[in-house]
């Protein structure tokens, strides 16, 4: 059993993919949970858990951000050719940047790192790398959660982008914003119109590892 455990484990890692479309089929809140407790599960630097989550299933929100990300993503490639900007800004591109989708999944979830503005570890200046890594660890967990759940989960960053055009929009839905916020990714979640997504290919281990014996 233990076995088949560590397999199914495994398996679940290894077939996890972004999704980019999504049905309307609802999302239980007991599954939201138990994504939200699976990334409250994942380290942090001194277990500080410096992140917080806004979890978004107004459709009329998820929309305004959605528009707000895509604007947002513009400033993102300012230094880009008009035709390669505007091909990654409508998810055209390889690399599939579309932010409607956000739009279009039953629940979005908006992961933010929450942190004390007094603290400092010391390593560097504007950025605190051990906090930055423990929210992606987060983000990580929730995404191998929602994949073990048979639910499809993608990782946008485009929030990166708007954090005040964040705060304006979530505030007129109820939400006290605090000024210690900082948008790091929204998460869209739900069951996947495709019946099989296809991860992309990823690079032979030899080329990405060394072992020392």
């Amino acid at each position: 059993m233990l076995k088949n455990t560590k397999e199914s484990c495994i398996s679940v890692i290894n077939t996890r993919t972004c999704c980019r479309s999504f049905s309307d089929k609802t999302v239980a809140d007991c599954d939201i949970e138990s994504i939200l407790k699976t990334g409250q599960a994942a380290p942090s630097a001194k277990n500080r858990q410096p992140y917080f989550f806004i979890v978004i299933k107004n459709q009329q929100c998820k929309k305004e951000i959605a528009l707000a990300a895509t604007r947002g993503r513009e400033k993102q490639f300012t230094n880009w050719d008009q035709q390669s900007a505007e091909s990654m800004i409508k998810g055209k591109s390889k690399m599939n940047s579309n932010d409607l989708v956000i739009a279009e999944a039953p629940v979005a979830i908006l992961l933010l790192r929450d942190s004390d503005p007094n603290y400092s570890e010391g390593i560097s200046e504007n950025l605190e790398i051990q906090e930055e890594q423990g929210v992606a660890c987060v983000a990580y967990s929730m995404m191998i959660a929602a994949q073990a759940l048979g639910l499809g989960m993608a990782w946008m960053c485009s929030v990166l982008n708007i954090p005040e055009e964040l705060e304006d929009i979530l505030t007129k839905y109820g939400i006290a914003w605090k000024k210690t916020w900082q948008p790091r990714v929204i998460l869209p979640v739900g069951y996947s119109k495709k019946e099989k997504l296809r991860k992309p290919k990823r690079k032979e281990l030899k080329e990405v590892s060394s072992w020392i014996n």
